[in-house]
């Protein structure tokens, strides 16, 4: 599996809806939601740096089979990432091995120290993944929808 970053003209053309990807074929739920393309339009025309605000897809196959990525540039040196697996691939390693690529993005930044995902408690499947992958559970939040979450956190020795 590998992630491929989506430019602007390609976050411009999903959120009208056209999902034309040379050579890749699209799971159901595997493209970002709109929330997700309209906060990464308004980080690029703030002048966001394209890493930090543009979503990626993860391919298998030639298979879009999910998207994941940051939710802004980091602040104090510390990176929320988001995720999402296509129910039909669920299930196959995907998001633990996209989190794991995110987190190197991250480290080969030189500006993270530590990367953090919001987690819903009742969500096994997602916090599977962060275990996986070495986070580590800090504390519970209210996020800006007024939900309870868990906050796990990767710390990152640059």
């Amino acid at each position: 599996m590998y992630l491929k970053q989506l430019d602007k003209t390609e976050i411009e053309q999903l959120k009208i809806g056209v999902h034309t990807f040379d050579g890749l074929s699209v799971f159901n739920e595997s493209i970002p939601p709109i929330h997700v393309l309209e906060r990464s339009s308004e980080l690029i025309v703030q002048g966001g740096n394209c890493i930090w605000a543009s979503p990626y897809l993860m391919v298998q196959n030639n298979q879009i089979v999910g998207c994941c990525g940051f939710k802004s540039e980091p602040v104090l040196n510390s990176v929320e990432i988001g995720y999402n697996v296509a129910p039909d691939a669920r299930g196959q390693g995907f998001a633990t091995l996209a989190i794991e690529k995110l987190c190197q993005v991250a480290i080969n930044s030189n500006s993270v120290k530590t990367v953090k995902a919001l987690i819903a408690s009742h969500n096994i499947a997602s916090l599977n993944v962060v275990i996986k992958n070495q986070f580590t559970f800090t504390e519970m939040v209210i996020d800006h929808e007024n939900e309870e979450l868990q906050c796990w956190t990767l710390n990152i020795n640059n």
